[in-house]
């Protein structure tokens, strides 16, 4: 072993400071500048140096340095500060800057060689090292200055400590060995070793083999178990945070195995082999990708979280981002990002190279910026940034061969990635740019790994069998490898595991030659953001993550949210609470001092914190009015029954306290609870007196004024009737009688005083127009629903009631409303009636009209030609034989004028021998018969005279349109003349023709032609068979023949319009005769008139027809119109009052009135009296009374009266009644009933509010509570010693006092 020897010497340099300041909460102070002369004083002067209340210190120099050693060193700054702690720190020797600075805590950095704060620290202490000069540079003098700062945003309140101290190499020589490794240990296996080893806390190593084996080592290199898979393990293991194994294995599964035992947990079989390293998630997942072409994300129990398609074998391990984003390579040159749940984010294909393949072995680094670094089949190394959507190339650069290894990112912004071409680079991150470069020999898979001084190493094989361990500096120069001649130990063979250096200085790898070798490297792996493969020993290839932990001081009182795993850089956002009442957050101590809350801290390392809790403590400030004092406050720890006391001056009495806390704030010497700060108040109040109102009777008015008064107070006392209810006020009684209101009194006592009321009386003034008169009227109480009528006189009829307060104003009998004082007044109408003339035949009419009650209608009557007038039938006629008369119209009337033909005189003479027939009375227009007839001898003549038909012939006719004379003339018959002589009977019944003189032989023709109504029926005096009306005969000898004619018979059919009545006269009858018609009409109708022709008087019920033909007749007939009167009694009104046809049937309908219900109908012709609306049969004039009952508890259903207005219900119990609605129940107190028409009973009571209760539900003690939606149950067992009541709503009993005093008006207006 060979030894170097340093000398030491010693020196002195000054330094300057420039002129920046850290000021109160600024952030760094100059660039690397500090010295003897110059220290932070230059910009802070607020005080004197070192004249503050504390210090500053460093710890860890030696006493003498060795040089190249590098020293652990810490600096604290104590004392009184606002707002933090800064510091510079710098070796300086004679060469200048001594040795190098490298910072460890996160709060600082390094500039030009100089230690110097971050940001301000909450704590004042730092952490770095110090590595010596390579040589012996003499004395070195270490110069630091610290500051604690005022707050202010000058220098003023700063306080500045300084610390000088020097230090010398050693003296004596210093044996040195081989000073760069040495051979640990090595662990033999049975099959080459691919797969790198992994190292956890313990130290403890994990690597698989080709013997398909995992092996577990002890630190020592010692076994510790091993576990047997079904393939070879090429897979690198990784250590999770519980310790549990995870690794992929050539028999195409992942592995959980137990660390402490190696026992399986789970295991998972993908399709194909599982080369790869598993990567773990701070989520707790195991992320691996197979050579099935599918990356697989496990939970923790081995389920499966997703599954990724790639599309092409997987052997690149994943690396974990800051955001859980995964990244890794494919066979086929994809590089892939995968959100953490399994969704792609992107891919990015490299470049295709001629005669290369694009697959991607190498697994990515990335650094704390989030770039990402990996190499390629095709020979370039790549920097990809992640813009969420896609990948921007940072650059990338081309080397001779594969880049199949993973790179690693040494100290200072460079990766170092090595190909297949034979050679390592250092590449910078910011560019790309070569760094240095330096042939290594050929390296397949393994990966290099940097120290904490940035040595990078890294196993090639160089040729003719030979491997090699290289080890180079960061400036790219060799530093040393196995090659040196004192190199104690050799590289045995090809080396494709990657390299790594545990925390304890070990550098370990695996072996083709079987082997796992340890060697000594005494130091440790740099700091730097992805030294080796899979980032750390632990191989996850996370983003590196730091525990928070937290307590809280004293134990149990509070707690913290915000503890927990962070990854490096993120933002812990710690707030406490306390969960004991009384305490409250002082101040955080460990990791950090201050009291922010919360407190938000950036994560680079692990951190502990405990967050102090201290009891509050409490002011308690008292006062008090004029009237007295009281106690002084004080402060009070939490919890504290704080003692008070009020003390009244002469003449006042103490009223109370206000204020929170307070335990009997109506006592004057008591406790206030310390739970907060608290101010409380004493009250005093002068001597007072009570006046108590009253009202009488109860709810029939209010009382202002009454309450408390201090004596010698004026006061005023106003009593307020309850209007709505029609109330007055009338005096006051009890300690004063008056009826002075407002009432003024002085007080000086107590006063009991009540307020009189009673009912309101309004003057009710009925009016009639003309036309009828009224009933009603006078002066009734408020609220009486008072009755009025209208009768209207004869001839008129009532039209309507006007004013206010009318029931039913279309009512000739209603009630009127009397709440305030009341006009109404009757309308009447005169009534009209119909006038209808008629008329038989022979005449008009005029006349027919509607007029007024008592009117005079002029009727006249004018006949036809040849009729004269007769008279008038009917009633109310001034003159009945008069054509052209007066009717009085006291009431509907039918009047019938009567007409008969005129009549003329037919006056026959002869003149010579014979007879003449016919003469007499005739109508007007009647043909008159007449006949002639010889004497013998004789023959007739002919016929003198005006009107005369056929004047030659004997038998004829005579129109009588006037009076007549004829004469009938005769002469001597001749010898040779035979006299033909016709007559006819009867003989009205026709005229005939051939009579006459004839000469023997000749030929007559008879002709019998029969008169209206008649039919001709046969010939009588000549020969036989002449029984037609048109005969011949010759004549021989004088002849007498008769025309025989007989008398029509006609039918006559008499009907009855309606169903109103019954006529009788149909039949058949002789034509001429005179037939009796009838007309009867029935119970309830009247007979209206005949239609038809030749009546006698169509107005009669009975009357006369002269039959001329065929005829039909109708009676007509109208039902009576009755009047139906409804009354309505107190408390409602009636619809339905009006004139009915016989037969119909009426609607009535009785409405009652708030507070009333119906009770029953009077009167004939009720089908149903008890109910309110029914229907009635009109048969006659009918009057029919609604009563109406008011409603109280006294109609309930079960209510007996027991005496002076108590009462018992079967159901409701006991209970007192008053005149104004209150009444006393026996259990509940007063109450308010009201009680629907349809029968619910509300109640109202002061202390409860609107209840509603039915007979079902009081009987069983339940209520509807209106205010608390819900029911409520009464208890009134009188073992209690007060009733009780439960409320459903609240699920609580709550005790019920009756008797608690509460104005009722108050509660209920």
């Amino acid at each position: 072993m060979s030894y170097r020897v340093f000398i030491s010497s010693v020196g002195f340099f000054s330094l300057i400071h420039a002129p920046n300041q850290l000021v109160a909460n600024s952030n760094n102070p100059p660039n690397g500048y500090h010295g003897e002369t110059m220290n932070c004083t230059s910009c802070h002067s607020g005080s004197g140096v070192n004249t503050g209340d504390g210090g500053i210190s460093v710890s860890g120099l030696p006493s003498s340095y060795v040089p190249g050693q590098t020293y652990d060193l810490s600096l604290t700054v104590n004392g009184t500060n606002s707002n933090g702690f800064g510091f510079q720190f710098m070796p300086k020797s004679l060469a200048g800057a001594s040795g190098s600075l490298t910072a460890v805590s996160s709060d600082m950095g390094i500039e030009s060689n100089a230690a110097e704060h971050r940001g301000r620290s909450s704590d004042g202490s730092w952490s770095f090292q110090w590595t010596a000069p390579a040589t012996d540079e003499g004395e070195v003098i270490f110069y630091a200055s610290g500051l604690a700062t005022g707050g202010s945003s000058g220098s003023w309140g700063d306080s500045v400590y300084t610390w000088t101290e020097r230090r010398s190499a050693q003296a004596t020589p210093v044996v040195v060995p081989f000073p760069h490794a040495s051979a640990d240990w090595n662990s033999s296996t049975g099959g080459v070793i691919f797969s790198s080893a992994a190292v956890d806390s313990s130290g403890s190593i994990y690597f698989g083999s080709n013997d398909n084996k995992l092996y577990a080592l002890n630190a020592d290199g010692s076994s510790k178990w091993t576990f047997s898979s079904g393939n070879w393990i090429d897979s690198t293991p990784a250590i999770g945070s519980d310790g549990t194994l995870y690794v992929g294995s050539w028999d195409n599964k992942v592995y959980a195995l137990n660390s402490s035992n190696g026992t399986k947990l789970w295991e998972y079989e993908t399709n194909s082999f599982v080369t790869a390293s598993p990567s773990l998630g701070a989520d707790g997942r195991i992320y691996v990708g197979s050579k099935d072409s599918i990356f697989y994300a496990f939970e923790n129990n081995g389920s499966v979280a997703w599954e990724y398609f790639a599309g092409q074998p997987i052997s690149s391990s994943a690396a974990l981002g800051q955001d859980g984003t995964i990244y890794f390579g494919d066979e086929n040159g994809t590089f892939h990002a995968v959100n953490p749940d399994g969704s792609s984010k992107w891919t990015y294909l490299v470049d295709e190279v001629t005669d290369t393949n694009r697959s991607i072995f190498s697994s990515p680094a990335l650094d704390f910026s989030g770039n990402i670094y990996f190499g390629a089949g095709n020979g370039y190394c790549y920097s990809l940034s992640d813009n969420e959507n896609n990948a921007t190339l940072n650059w990338s650069f081309l080397t001779g061969d594969r880049v199949d290894a993973s790179p690693v990112l040494g100290m200072d912004n460079e990766v170092i990635f090595v190909s297949r071409d034979g050679y390592m680079r250092s590449l910078s991150t910011l560019a790309g740019g070569l760094n240095w470069e330096a042939f290594v020999g050929d390296v397949f898979y393994s990966s290099p790994v940097v120290d904490a001084n940035g040595r990078v190493y890294v196993i090639g094989y160089t040729g003719s069998g030979e491997n090699h361990l290289f080890a180079y500096d960061k400036n790219g120069s060799k530093a040393w490898d196995t090659n040196d001649t004192d190199c104690p130990f050799e590289i045995e063979g090809i080396v494709d595991s990657s390299l790594v250096i545990s925390d304890t200085g070990k550098l370990i790898y695996g072996c083709y030659d079987n082997y796992l070798y340890s060697l000594d490297l005494g130091i440790g792996p740099a700091s730097s953001d992805w030294p080796m493969f899979q980032r750390n020993t632990r191989r996850d290839g996370a983003w590196p993550s730091y525990s928070v932990e937290i307590t809280v001081s004293p134990t149990g009182i509070g707690d913290v949210n915000g503890s927990g795993v962070y990854n490096q850089g993120a933002n812990a956002v710690l707030t406490p609470y306390s969960t004991i009442s009384g305490y409250s957050f002082n101040n955080w101590s460990g990791a950090y001092s201050g009291s922010d809350n919360p407190l938000t801290l950036e994560i680079n390392s692990n951190l502990s914190l405990t967050a102090n809790f201290s009891l509050n403590s409490y002011l308690l400030s008292t006062s008090a009015d004029s009237g007295g004092t009281v106690s002084e406050g004080a402060s009070f720890n939490h919890g504290i029954l704080a003692s008070i006391s009020a003390t009244p001056n002469t003449g006042y009495s103490f009223s109370g306290w206000s204020g929170s806390g307070i335990t009997d704030a109506s006592a004057a010497s008591t406790t206030v609870d310390m739970t907060e700060a608290r101010t409380v108040s004493a009250s005093f109040s002068i001597k007072s007196y009570s006046i108590n109102s009253l009202v009488s009777p109860q709810g029939t008015g209010s009382v202002t004024g009454s309450g408390t008064y201090s004596h010698g107070d004026s006061i005023t006392l106003t009593a307020t009737p309850n209007t709505s209810f029609g109330y007055s006020f009338v005096n006051w009684s009890g300690s004063t009688s008056s009826v002075d209101n407002p009432l003024v009194l002085e007080i000086n006592s107590d006063l009991n005083i009540t307020a009189n009321f009673e009912l309101k009386s309004y003057n009710l003034n009925v009016i009639a127009e003309t036309g009828g008169t009224v009933e009603g009227g006078g002066t009734n109480t408020h609220g009486t629903l008072a009755p009025v009528s209208a009768i209207p006189d004869p001839g008129y009829t009532f039209t309507g009631w006007t004013g206010d307060g009318i029931s039913d104003p279309n009512a000739s009998s209603t009630t009127i409303n009397m709440t305030q004082a009341r006009s109404a007044t009757a309308s009447f109408s005169i009534s009209s009636y119909s006038l209808v003339i008629s008329s038989g035949s022979g005449g008009t009419t005029s006349g027919s009209d509607n007029y007024k009650h008592n009117s005079m209608a002029i009727i006249s009557a004018t006949p036809e030609l040849g009729y004269s007038f007769v008279s008038w039938s009917g009633e109310g006629i001034t003159d009945s034989t008069s054509a052209s008369t007066t009717v009085l119209m006291s009431e509907n009337r039918s009047i019938s004028a009567v007409f008969a033909p005129m009549q003329n005189t037919l006056s026959i003479s002869t003149i010579g021998q014979g007879s003449a027939s016919g003469d007499g009375n005739y109508s007007y227009g009647h043909s008159a018969i007449i006949n002639a007839v010889p004497s013998e001898g004789y023959i007739f003549s002919h016929w003198t005279g005006d009107g005369i038909v056929e004047s030659n012939h004997s038998s004829t006719t005579v129109l009588m349109n006037q009076d007549r004379s004829i004469s009938a003339v005769f002469s001597e018959k001749p010898p040779d003349i035979k006299v033909l002589i016709l007559t006819s009977s009867p003989t009205s019944g026709g005229t005939t023709t051939g009579s006459g003189s004839y000469t023997s032989g000749q030929t007559a023709t008879l002709t019998a032609s029969p008169s209206n109504g008649y039919t001709f029926s046969h010939w009588s005096g000549g020969s036989s068979g002449m029984d037609l009306n048109s005969t011949s005969l010759t004549i021989s000898e004088d002849l007498n023949i008769t025309a025989f004619f007989t008398a029509n018979f006609y039918t006559l059919n008499v009907f009855a319009s309606t169903s109103g009545g019954t006529v009788s006269g149909s039949g058949d009858y002789e034509f001429g005769s005179t037939a009796l018609i009838s007309a009867i009409p029935s119970a309830g109708f009247s007979f209206s008139g005949w239609t038809g022709d030749s009546i006698s008087d169509p107005l009669l019920t009975d009357t006369t027809i002269t039959v001329s033909g065929d005829q039909n007749l109708t009676a007509s007939f109208s039902p009576n119109f009755y009047s139906l009167s409804l009354i309505a009694g107190e408390g409602g009104t009636v619809q339905g009052s009006g004139s009915y046809a016989y037969g119909t049937s009426a609607t009535i309908h009785a409405v009652p009135s708030e507070g009333y219900r119906f009770s029953g109908w009077s009167g004939s012709s009720l089908l149903n009296s008890g109910n309110s609306s029914t229907t009635i049969e009109i048969f006659s004039d009918l009057q029919i009374t609604a009563s109406f009952e008011a409603l109280s508890l006294t109609n309930l259903g079960g209510s007996n009266s027991l005496e002076a207005n108590w009462y018992s219900s079967s159901w409701l119990g006991y209970f007192y009644t008053t005149g104004s609605g209150w009444c006393y129940h026996l259990n509940l107190g007063w109450i308010y009933p009201v009680i629907r028409e349809d029968g619910q009973l509300w109640i109202w009571s002061p202390q409860l509010e609107w209840l509603w209760v039915s007979e079902s539900s009081f009987t069983n003690s339940f209520a509807w509570s209106f205010s608390s939606g819900n029911w409520i149950f009464f208890n009134f067992d009188s073992s209690l010693p007060m009733p009780r009541i439960f409320d459903y709503g609240t699920e609580t009993w709550n005790l019920f006092d009756k008797n608690t005093e509460q104005s009722q008006e108050d509660s209920l207006f």
